[in-house]
């Protein structure tokens, strides 16, 4: 996708899960993209779900993206969901701010920052 927004965590209106698989997100193909799916989902999971799930369940899925061990690049994922809530305390009275979850530009300028220039596509 490049550079695109997730347009999915924006839309109103009821959500409805099914049963079949729409698409695969590979988020652990790079360090980059491993860390920013951490970060992304803990910060919103850290902030406070908009679909009405429980804080212990949201507790659960934040604990098992920081705990993240297997996988190639399974460090970044947990770092960037470290950071993600990190992220949502310091941001959650700040939508603007909030709002740079969804900035690719912002995101990569933020890993780069805390974890180097790494060789990253996307």
């Amino acid at each position: 996708m490049g550079d695109a927004v997730d347009v999915l965590a924006a839309l109103p209106g009821r959500i409805e899960f099914a049963q079949r698989t729409a698409g695969i997100t590979r988020f652990n193909q790079s360090p980059f993209h491993a860390w920013k799916a951490g970060f992304r989902e803990c910060a919103m999971l850290a902030r406070g779900s908009e679909y009405g799930m429980a804080d212990h369940d949201a507790h659960q899925r934040v604990d098992a993206w920081t705990l993240s061990r297997s996988g190639e690049f399974a460090a970044y994922a947990a770092a960037g969901a470290t950071e993600g809530v990190t992220f949502a305390r310091q941001a959650a009275r700040n939508p603007q701010r909030f709002d740079h979850l969804n900035d690719p530009t912002w995101l990569r300028e933020r890993f780069t920052a805390a974890h180097g220039d790494q060789a990253v596509s996307g």
